[in-house]
């Protein structure tokens, strides 16, 4: 529940500062782009919609998918794991109310998590790995039949790693489930030794 009201919280905040940056008045506006403020508005809504929702979606990474809409033009533009999450976040941005078309410029690379390291984090990405590091490191605590103080975890971009050693195949099994199932974690790499 607090990973959602965080969740819901952080997209406010990418929200409030876009639609902050349309206050400039009508006239200007017009003169500068031949946009309306009601266009800029509408556009920074339509922004907000798509983002809120690819972070709410268990499938993707909002913090690799930069979105940019103009006069309802939405365009995609960062890099995706697969080309599965490439079409989906482009039929996510299809969908949103006042969308007049989508060009998905997103980029597949099977290295988007080792390329992430090489990509600087936001302040809130970095506090959301933090606190899913946290979640995780708890939920290995809590888990007879695992050794967590053997266990080093990390997160990065939404991505888990764990190292260290463990006793047997069967607890290095059951902490990459329990890591799974743990809430925040879109993947999980195990580079735990037996």
């Amino acid at each position: 529940m607090r990973t959602k009201l965080g969740a819901l919280l952080l997209a406010l905040a990418v929200a409030f500062p876009m639609l902050l940056s349309c206050s400039m008045s009508s006239t200007q506006a017009e003169a500068e782009n031949g946009e309306t403020i009601g266009q800029k508005i509408d556009d920074a809504a339509i922004t907000a919609k798509i983002k809120t929702t690819y972070l709410f979606n268990g499938h993707l990474n909002p913090f690799r998918i930069n979105i940019n809409t103009d006069d309802g033009v939405v365009i995609l533009q960062g890099v995706v794991r697969t080309d599965i999450q490439r079409d989906l976040a482009g039929e996510i941005a299809k969908n949103a109310d006042g969308v007049r078309s989508v060009r998905n410029e997103l980029q597949v690379s099977e290295g988007a998590v080792d390329n992430a390291d090489q990509i600087d984090r936001t302040f809130s990405q970095a506090v959301l790995d933090a606190s899913t590091t946290a979640s995780v490191k708890s939920a290995l605590a809590l888990t007879k039949g695992v050794k967590a103080s053997d266990i080093n975890v990390t997160t990065r971009w939404g991505t888990v790693t764990l190292t260290g050693t463990v006793a047997s195949k069967a607890e290095k099994k059951l902490a990459e489930g329990v890591t799974r199932n743990t809430e925040g974690v879109k993947e999980v790499e195990v580079k735990l030794q037996v």
